[in-house]
């Protein structure tokens, strides 16, 4: 099977077929398909035509890119233990012509068996092809030689990290790592990841101290990781793995270290955690192992130095180790369950927080409260995984600057066995809130239940909905998080008062139920809010036809205030056509029209009625006008002829109604033609409520658009229409 990546021929990389991929270039002959090698059940056979420098290469050149940077590699048997070889990789333009040469390290072979030779290097300028050569010391005529599994590609950092690729990987040699105390280096054929790792002896009992030639720059305060993956020799010994801080001149500022006591046998990845400090202005990975006797030995793969930013959801305000317990879980506190950090599951890194209970509700809680702003809306987001299918939570609880809770939000999730489960919930911080505890509550755990949490996140942001009060008797409403889910869900936004059932907010083209996601936030006023009571709004996103999954979020109740004496006439579609006015005397007396008739038939003492539903209410409504502006302004709701919503005072006994107005007489209340006031008799009919959208804003004036902008480019910024330029989406 041919390597990932590698951009040889499959031929050319494990010659399983014949020797037409490789080429005899300088003082090389014979070239054949051997047995055995490192890849499938052939190799590359050639021999020396004399002694000296020997050399065979690709066949055909292969596709590179100028500047990007490539690895090349191969398995060499030499036939004696000393004998020399190397790889090159040589750089063409797209006319043929050489244009340099990447020439890999001298490799003197321990013993008559198989080893690698290798190089890495940036493609120059003017690069089209490159060419991998095998270039051996013959130190006979006709000496046979095998290579096998070529390979020629990008080389594969793991996320982050600032090391070189050869100081992560060894795949070339030793030389990105310097043994500083009681150690010798070496390549070991076993490895973690491709082909090579570094051995690491102890030359006595006692520390054992090794690391990075390279000292990537670093930023004071920002978080790092240092790991490593080691198999060692023996059971029972420390490891240490530590970043070593540097100031600008080169001296040590000081060395955070994590000690690890990894098991035989298999590999296993340790690493330290922590933030640069004040002064630091670059860093070297260590590893301090310690001896318990001499020729103790560990192999290390994979080494990474690496800014943890890189490696978790972005903005995470949890430190790396508490998301991903990657070094330990000193950051949890947990009740009703015992508590490690486990390989065995792990979506993020190589470790997550294991809870096995022990009867009980099982409560994880983030040890250290997060800093947070008030009024800022935040998302609290772990993974988790179980076997059985229980009921869990996740909770927020805003503290105040005594550490005392202000208000405690939570959100139930059901259970799905043996999957990663993500569940985000989302809320804004309270007026008085500074930090914010997070926890992670199993409530009817059974002892021996098995839970793992991995890469959780607390960061800005989330599905979250705020009310204010707006102009015009409404509410608006921003909802932020949309995008939670992802582009494809659709929300939906409804109004939720006590004692009622839930009802969709209108929007722009109407309810806002199943809304195509176009943006992450939305603000929208809903004018037809009740007055004087507490109202919620609940925001709900949804997966799509044929997925499962949602997220909602019920915003903190507000109250829109009630004038005592007055009532509310707005128009549903046009908000600008709203006013206050105040209620005269006599109060509506409602009529409900029975819709029946009744028939008297001969011979019976008693009539037959034929009944339908019972009417609408019907009434007249008188109110007061006192002022030239609220009569034109009762004038300008009434002139569309639209049907209008009229609001009470929650004191008042009445529902709010849709009604559509008859005839209006306005009458002055005296006879005296400077006395402006006026008793206005609005004869109501009760209707359902109007469908479509609103239209514009009920305070919002052209004058306000020309104040956007000092220029018409200016106030048409981000605008699709004129109408959003009106309502100032």
């Amino acid at each position: 099977m041919a390597i990932i990546g590698n951009l040889l021929p499959e031929n050319a990389e494990s010659v399983e077929t014949d020797a037409s991929a490789w080429s005899a270039l300088v003082n090389a002959t014979g070239l054949a398909r051997g047995n055995g090698g490192t890849a499938g059940s052939f190799c590359l056979l050639f021999k020396s035509a004399s002694t000296g420098d020997c050399q065979v290469g690709l066949a055909t050149r292969v596709a590179v890119t100028a500047g990007a940077e490539y690895w090349g590699c191969a398995s060499i048997f030499p036939p004696a233990a000393g004998a020399q070889s190397r790889l090159e990789i040589r750089w063409y333009n797209s006319g043929g012509t050489l244009i340099s040469t990447t020439q890999g390290p001298l490799i003197t072979a321990p013993s008559a068996t198989w080893h690698q030779v290798a190089a890495t290097g940036v493609a120059p300028a003017g690069t089209a092809t490159a060419l991998v050569v095998l270039r051996v010391t013959a130190t006979a005529t006709n000496q046979s030689w095998f290579a096998d599994r070529a390979y020629l590609g990008v080389p594969l950092l793991s996320t982050g990290n600032l090391l070189p690729y050869n100081t992560e990987s060894v795949e070339i040699d030793a030389s990105g790592w310097g043994a500083q105390t009681n150690a010798a280096l070496s390549i070991s054929p076993s490895s973690y990841t491709w082909y090579q790792a570094l051995r690491i002896t102890a030359n006595a009992s006692g520390s054992v101290l090794v690391q990075s030639q390279a000292t990537p720059a670093v930023t004071p305060g920002a978080e790092y990781v240092g790991s490593c993956n080691v198999t060692p020799a023996q059971a029972g010994t420390t490891f240490r793995v530590a970043i070593q801080w540097r100031a600008a001149d080169g001296s040590t500022v000081s060395t955070s270290t994590a000690p690890w006591t990894p098991a035989t046998g298999g590999w296993t990845r340790c690493n330290v955690v922590a933030v640069a400090p004040p002064g630091a202005a670059s860093a070297r990975l260590q590893i301090s192992p310690t001896a318990t006797a001499s020729g103790q030995s560990w192999v290390c793969d994979r080494l990474v130095l690496a800014p943890t930013s890189t490696l978790v959801l972005p903005g995470n305000l949890l430190p790396y180790s508490t998301a991903s317990m990657e070094q330990d879980i000193s950051g949890w506190t947990v009740t009703g369950a015992t508590a490690s950090q486990s390989s065995a599951q792990a979506i993020n890194g190589d470790y997550a927080l294991r809870l096995v209970g022990t009867g009980g509700a099982i409560t994880a809680t983030v040890t250290s409260p997060v800093p947070v702003v008030a009024g800022v809306g935040y998302q609290f987001r772990p993974i988790s995984r179980q076997a059985d299918t229980r009921v869990y939570r996740t909770q927020v609880e805003w503290l105040n600057s005594n550490g005392d809770p202000v208000r405690t939000r939570w959100q139930a999730w059901g259970g799905r066995p043996d999957a990663w489960l993500v569940s985000a919930m989302g809320d804004l911080a309270p007026d008085e809130a500074v930090s914010a505890r997070l926890s992670f509550i199993i409530p009817d755990a059974s002892a021996g239940d098995v839970w793992y949490l991995d890469s959780v996140a607390f960061s800005e942001g989330g599905l979250t909905a705020k009310a204010a009060a707006a102009g015009g008797g409404g509410a608006a409403v921003t909802v932020r998080g949309l995008a939670t889910g992802g582009p494809t869900w659709t929300w939906s936004l409804t109004r939720i008062v006590g004692g009622q059932a839930a009802q969709p907010v209108r929007g722009w083209a109407g309810d806002l139920t199943a809304q195509t996601i176009t943006g992450d936030s939305a603000v929208i006023t809903d004018y037809e809010t009740p007055l004087g009571v507490p109202v919620q709004w609940r925001i709900r996103i949804e997966a799509p036809s044929g997925s499962v999954g949602s997220y909602s979020y019920t915003s903190d109740p507000i109250t829109l205030d009630a004038d005592p004496t007055s009532v509310w006439l707005k128009d549903p579609g046009l908000p600008q056509r709203s006013c206050r006015v105040t209620v005269g005397t006599p109060m509506p007396t409602w009529k409900q029209d029975a819709r029946q008739s009744v028939s008297t038939v001969r011979g019976r003492r008693l009539p037959i009625v034929i009944s339908d539903a019972r009417g609408g209410r019907t009434g007249d409504l008188t109110v007061i006008t006192e002022t030239v502006d609220e009569v034109a302004a009762l004038d300008w709701v009434l002139s569309s002829g639209s049907v209008l919503l009229l609001q009470w005072p929650p004191g008042w006994g009445e529902n709010d109604m849709y009604v559509s107005v008859g005839d209006v007489s306005a009458a002055p209340i005296v006879d005296f033609a400077e006395f402006r006031d006026r008793t206005w008799v609005l004869p109501l009919t009760e209707v359902d409520r109007p469908i479509g959208g609103v239209t514009g804003s009920a305070d919002r004036t052209w004058q306000d658009v020309k104040d956007d902008g000092t220029t018409w480019a200016e106030a048409l910024a981000g605008a699709s229409t004129w109408l959003d330029v009106y309502t100032g989406a």
